[in-house]
């Protein structure tokens, strides 16, 4: 048999776990990881913590280079991959092509962004991007963060723990609208008040100021001024996606099957920003987490050396997001768009369970998050209940 040649586009924990499976399956395969980013793969979860300060720099590193070279695989740092031609099965950067016979597509989202331009207007989701932020963070007197999301909430509190006055400017009713209302969310509000973070529901910025270059205050919706030394933003990505003709969703996603393989054969997909068919849920999700990337990588690798269909392992993970700023935890698991029910047991412990039918599919918790892995089990089992009330019970937990 010949040498496989397999590409990975992205070295995010999708595209490097993909590398690390293939190589300890096939000892002989050519693997070549291309990135658009300067640095191999660190963790993307820590750098809130290097953000706020309290995490050095080098323990958000997952691999050096001596790793990747370690393990014969050919790591392109910040090489950007320009087109794929499935055709030819070739993928082009601005200075070289690389042929396959297998692709993996890892390459995420970028921040979704307002139409202007601003030295301390960011956006974060590069170390890069996180190293500047930290910077302005430890210098600003007054900062505003817009987005009211799992990202949103890390900005504020970076700045915030850096003893910033910080706004943070939600659009919705609540913090994490998708999953939460108002109930649940007023214990994050709380604990975000008592780090200093001054929180704004439904209020947008409407209108950006500023002079030399930098934003100097923020126009709200309600016609208030904020003052202010820096501006995070986090209101979403778009998936980077154009540099292959697969099909997509109407949010330019790219769409796979079970198997995490996109609708031209060879071609797979992985990682934040990819619509796949979920056997647990029985429909087609988006999910982003790190561990979900990770389980997603390994996948799309099983699959790419499978040698036949039968021989091909369906993408069953069920998903968990958590935020760990706070003496109590919130913590997400699962799907939070089926139908809710809540309880609130103290002021610090909050459960919300979500359900298709008499069929548990989701759970989001607040400082009580005893049970998450059996709740993953109760997913992933697609167990039914007669008396749905009574998972809320503490009871059912023990």
């Amino acid at each position: 048999m010949s040498e496989r040649k397999f590409v990975i586009i992205g070295d995010g924990n999708a595209g490097a776990t993909a590398a690390q499976k293939i190589r300890e399956e096939d000892e002989e395969a050519s693997i070549t990881v291309l990135t658009d980013e300067s640095e191999p793969l660190y963790n993307r979860i820590m750098l809130k913590n290097f953000m706020k300060g309290t995490l050095p720099k080098k323990f958000t590193r997952v691999h050096d280079e001596a790793w990747y070279e370690k393990r014969d695989i050919d790591l392109h740092l910040e090489t950007r991959a320009e087109n794929v031609d499935t055709d030819e099965q070739i993928v082009e950067t601005d200075s070289e092509s690389f042929e396959y016979d297998h692709l993996l597509v890892a390459t995420g989202g970028s921040p979704r962004e307002f139409p202007v331009e601003a030295e301390n207007l960011h956006y974060m989701w590069t170390m890069d991007d996180a190293e500047t932020i930290k910077e302005e963070a430890e210098t600003s007197e007054k900062a505003v963060v817009i987005g009211g999301g799992l990202l949103g909430i890390d900005l504020a509190v970076a700045y915030a723990e850096n003893d910033a006055e910080t706004y943070y400017l939600i659009r919705e009713s609540n913090w994490w609208c998708r999953g939460l209302e108002e109930e649940g969310a007023d214990i994050i509000h709380r604990k975000l008040e008592e780090k200093g973070v001054n929180v704004m529901t439904e209020t947008e910025a409407s209108k950006f100021n500023t002079e030399d270059g930098e934003v100097v205050s923020v126009t709200l919706d309600s016609g208030e001024e904020l003052n202010c030394d820096s501006v995070a933003v986090a209101i979403g990505q778009t998936p980077n996606s154009e540099i292959v003709d697969v099909e997509k969703n109407d949010y330019d996603m790219i769409k796979t099957d079970k198997f995490l393989e996109t609708s031209e054969e060879g071609v797979f997909a992985a990682g934040n920003m990819v619509e796949y068919q979920s056997p647990v849920f029985e429909r087609r999700v988006v999910n982003g987490s790190w561990d979900h990337s990770e389980e997603m990588g390994e996948t799309a690798a099983k699959n790419m050396l499978a040698e036949s269909q039968d021989e091909k392992e369906a993408f069953d993970y069920v998903n968990t997001y958590g935020v760990g700023h706070f003496d109590v935890q919130f913590l997400s698991i699962g799907d939070c768009t089926g139908e809710a029910l809540q309880r609130k047991y103290s002021e610090d412990e909050f459960r919300r369970l979500f359900f298709d039918g008499d069929r548990l599919v989701g759970a989001v918790m607040i400082g009580y998050t005893k049970g998450q892995e059996k709740i993953k089990e109760l997913i992933s089992e697609k167990e039914r209940f007669e008396d749905r009330e009574a998972l809320l019970d503490k009871s059912f937990w023990e």
